[in-house]
């Protein structure tokens, strides 16, 4: 990443491709560059990036979960929410703890110095969303927001996944004839 007064600059000039992209695609890129706009500022005053942050505040808003539902819920792939989990019980940002009912079962809890790391990293987020909507109305992120929301429960949907299989097992037919 180039250096701007000594420290990294913001990822710059990805927008010049936004443009040619699909829906999908586009979505990959703001979120990408959302992201690596902040990380660095996260890793310095949390000393977490933001995809481990999102998993300690995925155990902080429910305490006792368990590796799986953290998987799921936070979209990750297996090793990698195993790393992250790792990472925030070394790091003394989270602990583990069997479960009563089942001794093979273990819930993961934030602690002191997890809850101090997430309340940091609640205030950048606070202003890191302010900056990225300062030049929207509040009508329009509300609205983009729903859009979010809605497109999130489709593609969680059962529909969703019937009518991928069946639509992207067609296409890939008619791709093999190309």
């Amino acid at each position: 990443m180039p250096k701007r007064d000594g420290k990294a600059a913001m990822y710059r000039n990805w927008s010049k491709a936004f443009r040619q992209g699909n829906a999908v695609y586009k979505l990959n890129m703001l979120g990408t560059a959302a992201v690596r706009a902040l990380d660095d500022r996260f890793v310095a005053l949390v000393g977490l990036d933001v995809r481990t942050v999102r998993v300690l505040r995925l155990i902080g808003d429910n305490p006792g979960i368990g590796f799986a539902e953290i998987a799921t819920y936070g979209a990750l792939e297996r090793s990698l929410a195993s790393r992250l989990i790792q990472s925030l019980v070394r790091g003394g940002h989270v602990e583990r703890r069997n479960d009563p009912q089942d001794a093979r079962r273990f819930g993961l809890y934030i602690t002191e110095t997890g809850g101090t790391a997430r309340a940091r990293a609640d205030l950048l987020s606070e202003v890191g969303l302010e900056l990225l909507f300062q030049n929207f109305d509040p009508a329009e992120v509300v609205a983009f927001t729903g859009m979010m929301d809605r497109l999130a429960d489709w593609i969680d949907s059962d529909e969703f996944e019937r009518g991928a299989a069946i639509r992207l097992d067609e296409a890939a037919r008619r791709a093999e004839t190309l």
